[in-house]
């Protein structure tokens, strides 16, 4: 992979021909986070088939994709305002941000998140992460969102998600 410098990254809004390369990349990176830490099924069930309903479902302002020399390696989808069981006023949801594993650390997922906080008409935004996935949230720690202390059960109880805000919860 060449230097950060060397690379033509851009972040822009999904359209219709990036769907099915958005897809391939949600499936890819569902797989290679959490293949041997979910159960099979649930990760055999996120195919790039399975991934193409599910972007055709997304309003395109909603989503941002991530291309590295004209190839989609990354997106990143929210929702204004954030989905229950988040309830604080005036805030929106980091629904997803994914980057294929060989493109991590090139700054790409900083610049998936500055393209929905800016789209964002709030400053208040929330996201759930897995609890066993550290390496992310190392990073949404480390772009300034913190635990909440709030948990949730997904998937029948298959996996457990912490939420985390970019501002304090209590005001």
């Amino acid at each position: 992979m060449p230097t950060t410098s060397e690379l033509s990254i851009v972040v822009r809004h999904i359209t219709p021909a990036d769907f099915e390369a958005k897809a391939r990349v949600h499936s890819q990176t569902w797989h290679e986070t959490y293949q041997g830490k979910l159960p099979q099924w649930l990760v055999d069930k996120i195919t790039p088939e399975f991934a193409f309903e599910v972007t055709k479902r997304h309003d395109p302002a909603s989503v941002f994709v991530a291309l590295v020399d004209d190839e989609v390696v990354g997106y990143a989808e929210f929702a204004n305002p954030a989905r229950e069981p988040s309830d604080y006023p005036n805030c929106a949801e980091l629904g997803a941000i994914y980057v294929l594993n060989r493109c991590q650390g090139l700054g790409i997922g900083r610049k998936l998140a500055q393209a929905v906080f800016d789209a964002l008409p709030t400053k208040r935004v929330v996201l759930w992460v897995l609890e066993f996935n550290d390496k992310a949230q190392g990073f949404y720690r480390h772009i300034g969102f913190h635990p909440t202390g709030q948990v949730q059960t997904e998937d029948g109880g298959a996996s457990k998600e912490l939420e985390y805000a970019n501002f304090d919860v209590s005001e």
